[in-house]
């Protein structure tokens, strides 16, 4: 006899109101305040949170880089034609405790592609009173705000011609890429697998590293690269493209141009010889590519939950930085300590993923999207997570070796 069971919740039943009302609530926990000049009064502490966690590593601009942005005239076209934004956007609990920062930059250039909008995100870092809550979220979307009043505001001076100028809820016929750098995968690093799902649940896809291999640049001062040499560092790049994230395929031309506005950005505070060979590197593959006659790239899927953790398996770092970035350096204590793992166990990377499958489905999910699916996926998880228990790794490993990345 069962005296009581958990209810679950399927969202497809909320009134439109009630979501508005749930964002509300959540919302009024924090603020968020887009910072305009070096001279706000929570300007260093922002940038001191962001560089605690990227700077040791070199992906983190020099605060002289950061001042600048902000003091540079928006308005004005870089040299290529392309409109830069950069925004730092900082977010406050109740008492005006610093709890959350996100910085990045907005990208146009009309001569390019009048219809398409890059929102470069940068660096996020939330405090530990953050963490866990719907802040994660809006400091993900806030910049999409931003985006889109930047482009209305070029419109009003008379600086650009929107498709749509009087649509905003159309985004004015621009159609926005959302574009953030991460570390490929490694089941060795568990905070990556973290970042993927925040991602992947999140609408972002994978630019198949085949076709586009990215690299971050070198960060680091001018001087201290001479004395070093260049270290770009090899990074997957992730898009959600804003209501077309259910397509699997690319355009090679939106590729493109993808990577001249990040690079155009970066190239604002970079020295131009440190930058050319890996833009080159990336649109030299791209056009491979064409001349075989295909018109896009794959956009690989991230996993979202313990159902599709065999999606990880081409992201792995080890094989990626191998077959795709055997020309960067500063990775050989990586791949040598991988190596050995897989020496020593061929299974190495199935069996961590497998047994990450098994953490992640411990934990059911009440709430779901849709009585047509969402209440059976749960169900399954809890399945798989029986089944992992039970020494299904096998299986596990042959639906990695198999998959094909649908969409």
């Amino acid at each position: 006899m069962t005296l009581g069971t958990r209810v679950r919740l399927c969202l497809k039943d909320l009134y439109q109101q009630d979501i508005v009302e749930m964002i509300e609530r959540e919302t009024r926990r924090y603020a968020l305040e887009s910072i305009e000049h070096p001279d706000h009064p929570d300007f260093t502490r922002a940038y001191q949170i962001l560089w605690d966690v990227f700077g040791a590593t070199g992906e983190m601009e020099p605060e002289s880089a950061i001042r600048q942005f902000l003091l540079e005239d928006s308005f004005e076209p870089l040299p290529s034609g392309t409109f830069c934004r950069y925004f730092l956007i900082v977010a406050k609990d109740r008492d005006g405790n610093l709890r959350g920062v996100r910085d990045g930059t907005v990208l146009y250039n009309p001569s390019w592609a009048p219809d398409l909008c890059t929102v470069y995100l940068s660096h996020i870092n939330l405090l530990p009173q953050a963490r866990g809550t719907v802040l994660t979220y809006w400091l993900r979307i806030a910049p999409v705000e931003l985006a889109v009043e930047y482009l209305y505001q070029l419109q009003q001076r008379g600086l650009v011609q929107l498709p749509l100028p009087d649509q905003p809820g159309k985004n004015f016929g621009v159609r926005l890429n959302l574009a953030a750098e991460m570390e490929f995968f490694s089941p060795d690093d568990r905070l990556s697998l973290q970042r993927i799902l925040f991602y992947g649940r999140g609408g972002f896809d994978v630019i198949d590293p085949r076709h586009f291999p990215y690299r971050q640049p070198d960060f680091r001062p001018p001087e201290v690269i001479a004395e070093t040499g260049n270290r770009p560092v090899p990074f997957m790049l992730l898009l959600r493209r804003m209501g077309r994230e259910r397509q699997a395929r690319l355009p090679i031309d939106e590729a493109r141009i993808t990577i001249r506005h990040l690079y155009d950005e970066f190239a604002c505070f970079c020295t131009p010889e440190f930058l050319q060979n890996s833009v080159d590197i990336v649109q030299a593959r791209l056009e491979e590519r064409r001349a075989k006659g295909k018109q896009d790239v794959e956009l690989l899927p991230l996993p979202t939950g313990p159902t599709n953790l065999q999606r990880l398996k081409r992201l792995f770092r080890y094989d990626n930085l191998r077959r795709y970035y055997a020309d960067v350096g500063g990775a050989s204590d990586y791949l040598e300590r991988i190596k050995a793992l897989l020496a020593g166990n061929p299974r190495w990377f199935d069996d961590e993923v497998a047994a990450l499958g098994v953490e992640l489905a411990k934990t059911p999910h009440y709430v779901y999207s849709s009585r047509d699916k969402g209440i059976w996926a749960a169900d399954m998880a809890n399945d798989m997570a029986n089944d992992m228990a039970n020494d299904m790794a096998n299986d596990i490993a042959n639906d990695i070796a198999n998959e094909e990345t649908p969409k």
